[in-house]
């Protein structure tokens, strides 16, 4: 038998095979392979910070947000699930450019690694948003954020204001639902500006005189706006407009933005509304369902009472059955019975007393925003206000003509005429008017004029007597 010749390349190919199948093979299964994958990825890449452009942005009612982070070159699919999704105060927007923090996995399913995010920024607001999380840290710190510290939210309010742009589409939606639910309620409205460097000065100069003049008046707060950029929010972010809310003792509901905005007066405030018509809706039932309520409760009270009266004279039916059974047991069932049926009659008209209360609270609750009461008290205010003008006004008057008649007095007093009136003269020079106060001004043959209280005369000096202080006196005494 002739072996053949085969080259040695041959045989050494042939040895290399037999000794791999003697080697033990370590087979993955696709899912083995793809876990180990995922946590070497996840490992390795986080956290991690990632720049790029949202594009192919989809929100399914779930609420979580898938997108994919592009740039010129590639391409990373990204999820940002719900929960971190409602903390974060920014919107998505396809074609943002953002950065992403968050750690690099694997979705097995598909084989298809992404990125989960925590945080999203947008490139060019980053110090606004380091602003926003250090200040929420800081109030949150503080307690300014805890349940308990949140007012509740009357259910009927009777004067609601509402701190607003008077001109934006916020105030025009809250006006419309009011009117369509209940227009029986009395609206303030405050304006100020809601966008730009002034806003947050003018919100919290709002609240102040709110706090410190209608407080007594003023049941609910609405501070609300329409839907904006992020940069147009910024007044609601502010520490002012936090503290002015946190301070205030009315209860206030904040609707700024839209439902996916969130700002630092969202999280101060007593109650957050999504949108500006949610809060009116919030604060204001319809007047239909207030009436149905209402007679629910009276429904339920009717069937209480009735079911009660059935129970009660099932029993009293059962007792009047024992009442053969013996003569000894009769008196005792009699006292019973009267027991049973004055418990029965004494808890029935508690009941309707209870009914008829909460009946007379809600019908007082319903004529307090009639308008025809608010009416009459404004007439009531109105008159007593003229009476106290017009009585005010005759006291100032007569204040003012004694005045008068007493400047009077004193004018008639300082007039030079009535000294001369009382036979005094005013000696004057001739010629030169000047009035002679000594007789060292005068010298023998001048000429003097005299001026009486009526009409004068011109004397010549023949003599000028020196004064002398007795003479003085001894005309006095003369006269």
């Amino acid at each position: 038998m002739t072996m053949a010749q085969f080259p040695d390349e041959f045989w050494l190919d042939q040895l290399g095979e037999a000794v791999e199948g003697q080697e033990e093979r370590h087979v993955y299964s696709v899912s083995q392979l793809t876990g180990d994958i995922r946590l070497v990825l996840e490992d390795n890449f986080t956290p991690v910070w990632v720049a790029g452009e949202i594009s192919t942005l989809r929100t399914p009612v779930s609420g979580h947000c898938y997108f994919t982070l592009k740039d010129e070159r590639s391409q990373l699919k990204a999820v940002f699930f719900r929960q971190q999704r409602f903390a974060s105060a920014y919107r998505l927007q396809e074609g943002d450019l953002v950065l992403c923090r968050g750690r690099i996995s694997l979705y097995e399913p598909r084989g298809e690694y992404q990125m989960i995010v925590s945080r999203l920024e947008p490139q060019g607001l980053g110090e606004l948003w380091r602003a926003f999380a250090a200040l929420k840290a800081k109030l949150e710190s503080e307690g300014l954020f805890r349940p308990e510290r949140k007012k509740a939210i009357p259910l009927l309010p009777r004067t609601l204001a509402l701190v607003t742009s008077p001109t934006g589409a916020a105030v025009h939606d809250i006006l419309q639902v009011i009117g369509r639910r209940f227009a029986g309620v009395e609206i303030i409205v405050v304006p100020v500006v809601v966008q730009g460097e002034r806003a947050a000065g003018e919100i919290c100069a709002a609240l102040e005189r709110l706090e410190r003049y209608w407080r007594e008046r003023v049941d609910t707060i609405i501070l609300a706006r329409g839907g904006g950029s992020y940069e147009d929010l910024q007044p609601f972010n502010d520490e002012r407009v936090a503290r002015a809310i946190a301070a205030g003792s009315i209860p206030l509901i904040s609707a700024v933005g839209h439902e996916i905005d969130f700002t630092i007066a969202d999280f101060v405030a007593d109650l957050r509304a999504p949108t500006p018509s949610a809060a009116a809706e919030m604060v204001i039932g319809s007047r239909r369902e207030m009436v149905d309520r209402l007679h629910h409760l009276r429904r339920r009270l009717l069937q209480s009472g009735r079911l009660q009266t059935t129970r009660e004279r099932r029993r009293l039916q059962m007792l009047a059955l024992g009442l053969d059974r013996g003569a000894g047991s009769l008196l005792l069932s009699r006292r019973r019975l009267l027991e049973l049926k004055a418990r029965f009659f004494a808890g029935l008209r508690h009941r309707l007393r209870l009914v008829h209360q909460q009946l007379a609270t809600r019908e007082h609750c319903l004529r307090q925003v009639s308008p025809g009461l608010r009416l009459d008290s404004l007439n009531l205010k109105i008159e007593t206000f003229a009476g106290r003008l017009q009585r005010a006004w005759s006291r100032q008057l007569h204040g003012r003509k004694i005045r008068l008649a007493a400047a009077g007095d004193r004018l008639r007093a300082g007039n030079p005429l009535a000294v001369l009136a009382r036979g005094y003269a005013v000696v004057e020079k001739t010629g030169t008017g000047v009035v002679v106060r000594n007789c060292a001004e005068l010298h023998p043959g001048e000429l003097l004029d005299l001026r009486f209280h009526q009409g004068g005369a011109r004397c010549r000096v023949e003599r000028v007597i020196p004064f002398a202080p007795e003479r003085m006196e001894k005309t006095n005494a003369d006269e």
